[in-house]
């Protein structure tokens, strides 16, 4: 059957002739403003000013360009390169201040800058855990990984923080060692060159790694610079525990060790609730944003049911929106497409948006707001 506004399925055409066109209409979401102010629904022009003034938001690049080709792939392989550039010149540089730091704590005997040299050293593998990890990511979607392999990523970064704990056994065991064969270090002013050369090294790596790791968005980047920026800590207590030294004041490198490995398990913990976030499916994005993007799509008259997962940069949205009952399928199946491209235009860490349409009648329509969005029921 076909109607001025195209072809309808046949189903729906017997539904018109038995009187359907009545009882839909009657179904159909016709809310009073109380009710729209009650759950916090906008009106399109509201919705559209308040897309326009979250373009400030932290989650948002700006006003969309739908008519841009979607580009998800091209920039997901971008990022990945980037990172691993970055590990590979943060390996070698760690690996450098790591053999310093080890090699004057032998020379000289110091339990605290052999604790430093180990940190130091662990900062290397978890590089070398992040490349591989990454190296894992970069795969596209196959048969038994349909969702990609993003969260190998995750788990690099869950690695260093096992790395970290490792680290902290080995500094205890030395620690305890030293507790029992009392002795003070023997320092020169070598010991004080090696500790600020490589703190100014750590500095800047620091430094690149937090810029890069906001840019890219990268859960691996920030928990290496949390641990690096750990490391600068640790070398300013052993440089303390150097001046002590000259002072004969035994317990002063035992001290610097046990405060090293509380800043190492700090960091640790740190790496542990980014990366449990996003393994835990933790919401990434505010679902009344969302809805807001949606109703700035002509031919939305409500959404809801929004939920968000996964990275920071590989996030994972569905959402509900309500159509008028008439539209075609394929017209309410265009529009789908249209809210998809608009959600990720807004939000360039959307790399996968499910839009479920439905009909706007009264058993569809959202009769709730909690944890910040409108919620129907399923």
């Amino acid at each position: 059957m076909r109607d001025a506004r195209g072809p309808l399925h046949p189903g729906i055409g017997l539904a018109r002739a038995r009187g359907g066109r009545k009882r839909r209409d009657d179904d159909r979401v016709f809310r009073t403003r109380d009710e729209r102010e009650r759950l916090g629904i906008p009106e399109t022009r509201q919705a559209l000013e308040r897309l326009a003034a979250a373009t400030d938001s932290p989650h948002h690049a700006g006003v969309p360009n739908l008519s841009e080709p979607d580009t998800v792939n091209e920039r997901a392989r971008a990022r990945q390169s980037s990172i691993v550039r970055m590990l590979w010149v943060i390996l070698g540089l760690n690996l450098l201040v790591a053999v310093a730091k080890l090699l004057y704590g032998y020379r000289s005997g110091a339990i605290a800058i052999n604790a430093d040299g180990i940190h130091s050293l662990l900062d290397s593998s978890s590089n070398v855990i992040g490349i591989v990890g990454i190296a894992i990511a970069r795969r596209p979607p196959d048969e038994n990984h349909p969702y990609g392999h993003r969260k190998y990523e995750t788990f690099a970064a869950l690695g260093v923080a096992a790395m970290l704990l490792f680290g902290c056994q080995e500094i205890l065991g030395a620690a305890l060692d030293r507790f029992q064969h009392p002795r003070v270090p023997q320092i020169d002013a070598l010991g004080f060159v090696v500790l600020g050369v490589t703190i100014l090294i750590n500095l800047g790596v620091t430094w690149a790694e937090r810029r890069e790791g906001r840019r890219l968005s990268s859960e691996l980047l920030l928990s290496d610079a949390a641990h690096t920026r750990s490391d600068v800590f640790a070398s300013l207590l052993v440089l303390a525990s150097f001046a002590a030294a000259k002072f004969n004041i035994l317990w002063a490198d035992l001290a610097a060790a046990g405060v090293i490995v509380v800043l190492i398990l700090h960091a640790g913990i740190s790496i542990l609730r980014g990366t449990l976030s996003t393994l835990s499916d933790e919401r990434r994005l505010p679902p009344d944003e969302i809805e807001t993007a949606a109703l700035a799509e002509p031919g939305v008259l409500e959404a809801h049911n929004v939920r968000s997962r996964g990275p920071e940069d590989d996030i994972h949205l569905d959402l509900h929106i309500l159509v008028d009952p008439e539209s075609t399928l394929a017209d309410a199946h265009l529009l789908g497409h249209r809210v998809e491209r608009r959600l990720r235009a807004h939000w360039p860490g959307v790399t996968d948006v499910v839009v479920h349409v439905e009909p706007a009648l009264d058993s569809e329509r959202a009769r709730s707001r909690q944890g910040g969005g409108l919620q129907a029921k399923d």
